[in-house]
């Protein structure tokens, strides 16, 4: 009840309004009528006195006279009160009515919802004058199609912004309820955030969308366990992986060798582990670098294993099928001639190579056969592992300086010793071989490992990274980064497969990111990083949403000039309020610049017989002139000045758009706060004091 008898208050300040306005801008009409009305009733209580005997003696002697006196007589009914109520009303104008009232010029269309899209899109902001923060007569909504979404969105802004509330929350609620129960279209992913809350908000939206069991959540405190070490990559590609992660967090060495050595010690130790057992963690990297005799022993471990029984040339036997002789020379199994077989000397059997080729043949044919199991198909590979850390650690590491190599350890170890020390983090990141046991670990009383992202991705599971930097900045980094990374290695291994499977339905990925600088990572000679793996994830249908404060964030956090590399995959950029120069000039250059008309003013003096005056001492002249002149010529100008940037208001942003074909020009995009009516117009809640 309160709510209507404010809104008729406010309708009826509006008519009043309107009202007082429109007499007053119509004053000459009024005052004309006002003049018409007076003037005759003028003219009927003071009428011209033609009785008069002055009048009468004017009249006979000059009568031209007496007829002008007799029209202005008239005329002066009528214009007198036409020029006091014009005044009265131009003054009434000017000092009595207030300054117009903010009205909304036009309606809003309406909002499309999530269940009405046919094809995925992202509703961004609502659309009024470009350039201008004032209302149209016709907005229109800020859509930005699939192949535009697949291109990346950047979003920047200063604290306080509304960078979460007016995007990365939207933006999150609109993609993961899109067909939420279509279990082959329903959108899949990874959340990264930093200040613990998006998580909340991520399962609250997927909770009301039906998909509660499609919510993983990572946590020190949760069920799920995870390895980042457990993964298809080789030995230095994880090695040189947690180098960089290292140089990220605590600054790289302008001496190169201090990253070749740590890369080659992690090699090494990951490449033993493998070997043995199939299987590492970061706390037994970290166990055997500080202890020389533990590596040693492992060493020696993986030898007595391995090794002992190993063929004399080095070399496993491959598998054999073994078929009767009787059975190879059947008509009807002619086909198996085609294989090398070899026959026993009594003629009993003949045997082959268990290729694929042949195996898929027996099979179609159905061929008795028997397949003589011989030693590990991985035994060489494992023997010549081993042998390699073997002569690294005897030719190499035990050779070093015992300082040099004490440097080494510790460059290792201030990261390594953060999943040793802490209990929980120790039982989430380095979970034990059986975890990942299907028999052993049945009951899940060791924990549940996180499936493959291979599996995430494709069964629609959104998994999220609650992991506050309040508690641990390192950790969380470290963990958040190589999380992305196993997740974009998954992406990227998506394509071959698609296009093998071009008959497919698959369904899109989305990587949301709020407070991008904490895990962003790029490198111009570095394999891995934000810049390649965007680049090359349009084709696999990832959708990257990140938000971040400022550019300068990413200065701070990237080497060298990388931070341009990383920002260039997101063609689609929305900038909110910024704070630092770095930002205020990146984001007006990259709105780019448009011809204005400029005006030029010149102002010239001219005299004759100039001289110097005597008494002065300036000069003068006899004949003086003084000169002006106005031209215009076309100036490029900066289509929003970096001042413009640090003057929007909260839920306001200058959007760089792209459909995914054609860009388009820089233009103010008011967004919608998840906790605001989306079918409001922005200038609306503004008059409400809602924003």
């Amino acid at each position: 009840m309160l709510r209507s008898a404010r809104h008729h208050l406010r309708n009826l300040g509006v008519a009043l309004h309107r009202g007082a306005a429109g007499v007053l801008e119509l004053r000459f009409s009024v005052s004309l009528l006002l003049a018409n009305v007076m003037g005759y009733q003028i003219l009927q209580t003071y009428a011209w006195p033609a009785r008069d005997p002055v009048l009468g003696y004017v009249t006979l002697l000059r009568p031209d006279l007496a007829y002008g006196a007799h029209l202005l007589y008239h005329v002066l009914c009528f214009s007198s009160p036409f020029l006091l109520a014009y005044a009265a009303l131009s003054w009434a104008h000017i000092w009595l009515v207030p300054p117009p009232m903010r009205v909304r010029v036009g309606r809003l269309p309406p909002y499309p919802h999530v269940s009405d899209r046919d094809d995925l899109c992202l509703v961004v902001g609502e659309l009024h004058h470009p350039t201008k923060p004032i209302p149209v007569a016709t907005p229109r909504w800020l859509a930005i199609p699939r192949r535009g979404l697949c291109t990346g969105i950047a979003v920047f802004g200063a604290i306080g912004t509304g960078k979460t509330s007016g995007c990365m929350y939207p933006f999150a609620q609109q993609l993961l309820t899109w067909r939420a129960q279509d279990s082959d279209r329903k959108l899949s992913g990874l959340i990264l955030e930093v200040k613990g809350d998006f998580c909340y908000h991520a399962r609250r939206i997927l909770a009301e969308a039906g998909r509660d069991a499609d919510y993983v959540e990572l946590n020190l405190a949760g069920q799920w366990r995870y390895n980042p070490l457990h993964n298809e990559l080789d030995a230095y590609s994880l090695a040189y992986t947690l180098t960089s992660l290292l140089q990220n967090l605590f600054g790289k060495s302008t001496d190169a060798f201090w990253a070749q050595a740590t890369t080659n010690l992690l090699k090494f130790l990951i490449l033993l582990h493998r070997a043995a057992a199939d299987y590492v963690t970061l706390v037994d990297l970290y166990h055997c670098a500080i202890d020389r005799d533990l590596l040693q022993q492992r060493i020696a471990d993986a030898r007595a294993t391995h090794l002992a029984d190993a063929p004399a040339a080095g070399r496993p036997e491959a598998p054999l099928v073994i078929i009767d002789s009787r059975v190879y020379a059947n008509p009807r199994y002619t086909a198996l001639m085609a294989a090398n077989w070899t026959f026993r000397p009594d003629g009993s059997t003949c045997s082959a190579a268990a290729t694929d080729s042949l195996l898929r043949l027996i099979d179609e044919l159905d061929v008795p056969h028997t397949i003589s199991r011989g030693p590990d198909p991985r035994l060489a590979e494992r023997q010549h592992a081993i042998e390699a850390v073997e002569r690294w650690f005897h030719h190499d590491w035990i050779r070093l300086h015992e300082k040099l190599r004490t440097a080494i350890v510790e460059n290792v170890t201030v990261f390594l010793s953060l999943f040793d020390s802490d209990a929980n983090v120790n039982y989430v990141f380095c979970p034990e071989p059986a975890c990942y046991d299907a028999t052993v670990n049945a009951d899940g009383h060791l924990g549940r490992p996180l499936p493959p992202w291979r599996e995430l991705l494709e069964q629609g599971r959104v998994l999220a990274l609650n992991m506050p930097m309040s508690a641990n900045p390192g950790l969380a980094r470290v963990i958040g980064t190589m999380l992305k990374l196993d997740f974009q290695r998954a992406v990227l291994n998506r394509i071959p497969r698609m296009a093998a499977h071009p008959e497919r339905s698959w369904r899109d990925i989305l990587f949301l990111c709020d407070e991008y600088q904490a895990f962003a990572t790029a490198g111009a000679e570095n394999p891995i990083g934000d810049d390649k793996a965007f680049a090359l994830s349009r084709q696999a249908r990832l959708i990257p949403i990140v938000a971040t404060q400022s550019i300068s964030s990413l200065v701070s956090v990237l080497p060298s000039e990388t931070w341009r590399t990383v920002v260039q995959t997101f063609r689609t950029k929305l900038f909110l309020t910024l704070s630092d120069d770095l930002s205020l000039q990146y984001a007006s250059t990259l709105c780019g610049r448009t011809p204005q008309l400029w005006p030029t003013y010149s102002l010239g003096e001219t005299a004759q017989d100039a001289h110097v005056s005597l008494l002065t001492g300036h000069t003068s002249g006899e004949k003086a002139s003084v000169s002006t002149s106005k031209s215009y010529g076309v100036r490029l100008e900066h289509a929003f000045e970096p001042r413009v940037f640090t003057q929007l208001r909260n839920a306001q942003a200058v959007a760089l758009a792209y459909d995914g074909i054609n860009p388009w020009p820089p233009t103010l995009c008011y967004l919608k706060p998840y906790y605001l009516d989306r079918r409001v117009s922005y200038f609306q809640h503004l008059a409400d004091g809602t924003l």
